[in-house]
């Protein structure tokens, strides 16, 4: 028996000196590897290769090189960086495993560098952390279980692309700080508390990702401006989109879908556009505005929102229209002054409408009414769906074009000036790019 204690122990302190930390490992500026018995090896200075695991932190002191992983595995015990590149330019780092450090990879007032392919999980803090780092590329990385951060850009790492990486159980997904002019794009960030967060950010690009089971929100801007939110598939979050403090966003494009609160969320924010978007199916409100005014709200399809369409609590002089509510409680004004509910010639489409079409115009004889200070002037017979469909019959033929057509040159001084026909810029005259934008979408029918 005690044989085999023994035996026992001596395995158990076997396998813990397999994992503990050796020294720190550089890649010197002259290409030499220190110390050269490290599990990497070099044939030409450029191209460098695990042979094997490796147990402590890499410092890359060398430009224009490939530290090419082969799988195998860089483990670290809880702190330090797992590879640190400080001041270095054109580093790629690609198919390396890298865990259990503090941060897995640290690039600090770096630039077009190259971190594609590897898998980043179990750090303490950040995955990925670029520090005043500009034009590097993150890409194609599975990061899981990063305690903070999946990614985070901070301290005016501006201009980089993050793109095609799965990204899961981390506080957040993205997060960027201070940064602008950065592109965030194909990412798949699932199952965080954020999905994107965008703090004193602006000029940044968040398009075509799958941002969903956040436990918090899907985005989040705060303090933020001059953003686009475009094109995401936003869903089962606790709330889709949420902008605190932030101006002159773009939200459009998106998916925003069956998320536990509400779909899109404004407070205190001013001079934001959310149009286009699919906004469905949400918990509580399609669209919640707390002192948020002077926003643009058009193209949206806000639909079956378990209670109000549109929520305005405190807000005014927000431009509403070319929406199409449908099967939600509708509206929801809360010590709201008055807002605009169309453009001056259409409005938005209601499910409850009740009123009459009596010239055939594809708009309502008699106004929405919201409450006393609110009303749709100008309410649609029918969804909106395609601006190339002038009268709003649900298709684009001959009649739309005829429309167009009899009001061309016009301009709003004119007689036989249409407004439902300025449909493409220039706006204030009906041209040919009026007509252009009909013929393109000639012999279309909306098919829901």
């Amino acid at each position: 028996m005690p044989t085999l204690l023994l035996v026992g122990m001596l395995s158990i302190t076997v396998n813990i000196q397999s994992v503990k930390a050796s020294e720190t490992i550089y890649i010197r500026a002259d290409g030499s590897i220190d110390p050269p018995t490290a599990n990497i090896t070099t044939a030409d200075n450029v191209t460098y290769t695990f042979t094997d695991n490796n147990y402590d932190q890499i410092v890359v002191g060398r430009d224009n090189i490939l530290l090419e992983g082969q799988g195998y595995l860089l483990q670290g015990i809880g702190y330090g960086e797992g590879i640190t590149l400080s001041g270095r330019s054109n580093v790629t780092l690609r198919n390396i495993e890298i865990k259990a450090f503090n941060i897995g990879v640290w690039i600090s007032s770096s630039s077009n560098n190259t971190v594609s392919g590897n898998n980043i999980n179990s750090n303490d803090n950040e995955g990925v952390y670029l520090y005043s780092s500009s034009n590097n590329t993150v890409s194609g990385n599975n990061m899981t279980s990063n305690y903070d951060w999946g990614v985070l850009l901070a301290s005016s790492s501006n201009y980089n692309l993050v793109s095609g990486n799965h990204i899961t159980d981390s506080s957040t997904g993205i997060d960027l700080s201070y940064s602008s002019n950065n592109t965030l794009s194909g990412n798949n960030i699932t199952e965080d508390w954020y999905g994107v967060f965008l703090s004193h950010s602006s000029n940044n690009t968040v398009s075509g990702n799958n941002i969903t089971e956040n436990n918090l929100n899907g985005v989040y801007l705060a303090s933020s401006s001059s953003n686009v939110i475009s094109g995401n598939n936003i869903t089962n979050n606790d709330v889709g989109v949420m902008l605190q403090q932030s101006f002159y966003n773009a939200i459009s494009g998106n998916n925003i879908t069956s998320n536990n609160g509400n779909g899109v969320n404004l407070y205190n924010s001013y001079n934001n556009t959310v149009s286009g978007n699919n906004i469905t199916s949400n918990n509580l409100d399609g669209v919640y505005f707390t002192n948020s005014s002077n926003n643009t709200l058009s193209g949206n399809d806000i639909t079956s929102n378990n209670d109000e369409g549109i929520y305005l609590y405190s807000s005014y002089n927000n431009t509403i229209y070319h929406n199409n509510f449908i099967n939600n409680q509708q509206v929801l004004l809360s010590s709201s002054a008055s807002n605009k509910w169309d453009n001056g010639c259409e409005g938005n489409f209601w499910s409850d409408f009740a009123g009459s079409d009596s010239d055939g115009d594809g708009i309502g004889d008699t106004p929405y009414v919201v409450d006393e200070n609110n009303q749709d002037n100008y309410p649609l017979m029918n969804l909106y769906w395609n601006p190339a469909d002038v009268n709003h019959d649900l298709k684009v033929d001959i009649y739309d074009a005829v429309l167009a057509c009899s009001a061309y040159t016009s301009t709003p001084s004119d007689p036989h000036w249409n407004p439902h026909c300025d449909i493409a810029e220039p706006y204030g005259i009906i041209d040919i790019y009026d007509i252009v934008m009909i013929c393109t979408s000639y012999g279309e029918e909306y098919n829901p």
